[in-house]
C-alpha cells in the first residue's frame, strides 16, 4: 500500500485540484480498486477541506465518518470480514462514480468536517501538542492488513499545520505542489531545507525527525504564455529561478530525502493554468477529449506524467 500526500508550503498553490486530477489516472491505469480493496481518499486540511468540497461530499458528513473523529477519537487495529463489516471504514464516502470509475465503493472518500475542531477546546488548526499521529498509524495498518488497500492519497494541509505535518509523517511519497512566485518558491525550499536540521524554526519536531521519504517537486499553475510583469517575462524567468533554487547542490546534496525534479526539466517543466479551473475544476481525464483544449491536453499529459512518476517510485523497507 502506498500513501501519497499532496502537500503544499502555503495556501493557493492548487493542491487539492491537483489531487483530484490525479486520483482517476492512478485508480484506472494503475491501481484498479475494487470495493473489496477501494482506494481511499483523505481528505486532512481541517480548515479549508478543499477535496471534500470538490467530491460534494458536505451533505454526506457526519460527527462519526470524518477526520477530525478518526484523529481525535481512539482508533483500534481490528479485523472484519468485509469494510461494510468495519465499525469506522464501512462510514466512508463512495466517490468512485465522481472520479468516472465504474465501481462507486472502490474509491472511498474520509472528509474533513469545515472549520470542525479537532477535540473540544481545541481550534482546528491547534498546535499539536496534544496531538497523536497513532490514530492515523492504526487506521493506515488497518487497510493494509485487513483488506488489501492498494493506495491512500492524502490532501494534505499546508505549512506545518499539525494535521499536515502528520500527513508528510505517515506518506511514503510527498507531493510538494508550488506556484511560480517568488514568495513559492522561496518559502517552499527553506521549508524542505528544515526538515534536514535539528533546530529548524517553525516545523514541529515530529516532521524534523520523520523517516526519509521521496519528495516529487511539482511547479503548478504555470501561466502558458509569456506575461510581462514590471517588465519581466515571466513564465521562463520563474522556469529559470526555480530550477537555479532546487537543481543545486546544497539543496540535493546530504538530503535523507529523495527529491525527484523530472517536472522540473525544461521540456517538460511543471503543470500549465488551466483556465476552466477558475470556473469549475472538471476532472480532465473523465472528459470528452474533444472538448479539451491544447493547453487542457497538455495539462492532461502531465498529470499522467506525474502519475506515473508516483506509481514507479519504490516503497522503502518498513
Amino acid at each position: 500500500m502506498k500513501v501519497i500526500s499532496f502537500f503544499s508550503y502555503k495556501g493557493g498553490a492548487g493542491r487539492s485540484t491537483l489531487a483530484y486530477n490525479i486520483i482517476p489516472i492512478l485508480a484506472q491505469k494503475y491501481y484498479r480498486p475494487t470495493k473489496e480493496s477501494p482506494m481511499i481518499v483523505i481528505d486532512t486540511d481541517v480548515d479549508s477541506c478543499g477535496m471534500s468540497y470538490l467530491l460534494e461530499a458536505e451533505n454526506k458528513i457526519e460527527k462519526d465518518n470524518c477526520v477530525q473523529h478518526l484523529l481525535g477519537e481512539p482508533f483500534y487495529v481490528q479485523p472484519a470480514a468485509s469494510i461494510k463489516e468495519h465499525p469506522f471504514l464501512s462510514k466512508l464516502i463512495p466517490v468512485g462514480n465522481a472520479y468516472g470509475y465504474p465501481d462507486n465503493e472502490a474509491i472511498l472518500l474520509l472528509p474533513a468536517f469545515d472549520n470542525k475542531a479537532i477535540s473540544a477546546g481545541e481550534k482546528s488548526n491547534y498546535n499539536g501538542s496534544e496531538f497523536a499521529k497513532d490514530n492515523m498509524e492504526k487506521f493506515l495498518k488497518t487497510c493494509r492488513r485487513f483488506f488489501k488497500v492498494p493506495a491512500v492519497i492524502i490532501d494534505s494541509a499546508v505549512g506545518n499545520n499539525a494535521t499536515a505535518n502528520v500527513s508528510n509523517e505517515v506518506s511514503d511519497v510527498i507531493v510538494c505542489c508550488m506556484r511560480p512566485t517568488t514568495q513559492f518558491v522561496n518559502g517552499t525550499k527553506r521549508f524542505l531545507l528544515a526538515l534536514e536540521k535539528d533546530n529548524a524554526d517553525g516545523i514541529e519536531a515530529e516532521m524534523k525527525n520523520m523517516s526519509e521519504t521521496d519528495i516529487v517537486l511539482v511547479p503548478n499553475v504555470i501561466p502558458p504564455e509569456e506575461i510581462s510583469i514590471n517588465g519581466v517575462q515571466y513564465p521562463e524567468t520563474a522556469k529559470s529561478k526555480i530550477q537555479s533554487s532546487f537543481i543545486t547542490p546544497d539543496f540535493m546534496e546530504g538530503s535523507r530525502h529523495k527529491y525527484h525534479l523530472d517536472l522540473l526539466d525544461w521540456d517538460c517543466f511543471g503543470i500549465p493554468a488551466v483556465e476552466r479551473f477558475m470556473w469549475k475544476e472538471d476532472i480532465l481525464f473523465c472528459q470528452d477529449p474533444d472538448t479539451l483544449t491544447k493547453n487542457d491536453q497538455l495539462a492532461l499529459s502531465r498529470y499522467k506524467r506525474l502519475a506515473d512518476i508516483i506509481y514507479n517510485i519504490e516503497l522503502r523497507d518498513e
